[in-house]
């Protein structure tokens, strides 16, 4: 040949290796093992943690590079649920983070350190009116949501009297008088 390398075609029309005949001894990379619709493993973790920072599907999508099949990633959450479930975990995760920079904000305003992560970074680009307005929403949204099965059953399992209620309640006030130096 000419002394560059040349690429060679697998079975299935597309390129299997770099080198003359590196697909042919058999040494071409594997694929990445791809799940439903060209997701990764690689490519979900990318995604939730993403979500987990920005509660952002569209960025989350981009970061993984699955930006053009973001009609897929919806298919798999209504049709997986253990899909579901991760990318629920991931946005409560993401809006308690928003709840922790809003209170933050109220609490240290121009005084607070600056930045040590890109999450953090992330979170501080986002205007407080629009932040509040969407764990506002976010709250609202999980309010009306009915609890999990799970948790149906276990507060039916543990319905406690009123009296005992406000025992327990005393109980954990004197506790914390006396930690923080009071008689109790």
């Amino acid at each position: 040949m000419n002394g560059k390398p040349q690429s060679v075609r697998g079975a299935d029309g597309r390129f299997a290796g770099t080198k003359d005949g590196e697909a042919a001894a058999g040494k071409a990379r594997a694929p990445a093992a791809k799940g439903k619709n060209g997701w990764t493993a690689a490519k979900e973790a990318v995604f939730f943690r993403e979500l987990a920072t920005v509660c952002n599907v569209s960025a989350a999508l981009r970061a993984c590079g699955m930006f053009r099949r973001s009609s897929d990633v919806y298919d798999r959450r209504r049709e997986e649920p253990a899909f579901r479930e991760r990318w629920d975990s991931a946005v409560d995760e993401g809006y308690a983070l928003l709840d922790l920079e809003m209170l933050e904000r109220a609490r240290f305003a121009s005084r607070r350190p600056p930045p040590q992560t890109d999450a953090e970074k992330r979170l501080r680009e986002v205007p407080t009116g629009l932040g509040l307005q969407l764990l506002k929403l976010y709250h609202v949204r999980k309010a009306k949501a009915p609890p999990p099965p799970a948790a149906r059953a276990t507060a039916a399992a543990r319905r406690i009297d009123g009296a005992a209620l406000r025992r327990e309640f005393d109980a954990m006030l004197s506790d914390f008088n006396r930690r923080m130096g009071g008689q109790g």
